[in-house]
């Protein structure tokens, strides 16, 4: 009886021990992920601020929003620069077209919104 209960004593030590560790190894991972994400959201940040300039540039040159081909290029641009990581390049291909989606969304309510503000060059010829 002795010797079981010792048994069962070093079985708890060495699975609280490992526990110890285990844990200790997710916290060190999740503390990469919080930083990945962080780097991450910046990065869908700064494109956003590329994308509005983009949008101010076709709205002045009266083109078209959504254009495709453009969208569909950026989507295999993506797949082509996962290859050969551990995410296959298809699951990073759906993240890009859903990240294309909202940022295309975005930009045509920018450009709502700016067709909605008259133009200082308007003011003036109204006055």
């Amino acid at each position: 009886m002795k010797t079981t209960r010792l048994v069962l004593a070093v079985m708890t030590l060495f699975a609280l021990n490992s526990n110890g560790g285990t844990q200790e190894r997710l916290e060190a991972c999740r503390q990469q992920i919080d930083s990945l994400d962080q780097r991450i959201v910046e990065l869908v940040q700064q494109r956003a601020r590329v994308v509005e300039e983009v949008g101010d540039i076709k709205r002045e040159a009266h083109l078209p929003v959504t254009v495709p081909s453009r969208e569909q290029q950026v989507i295999a641009k993506a797949q082509d620069l996962a290859k050969g990581g551990p995410l296959p390049a298809e699951a990073v291909g759906r993240i890009y077209q859903k990240l294309v989606e909202e940022m295309r969304n975005w930009e045509a309510k920018l450009d709502a919104t700016a067709s909605q503000v008259p133009s200082p060059a308007a003011n003036a010829t109204n006055k």
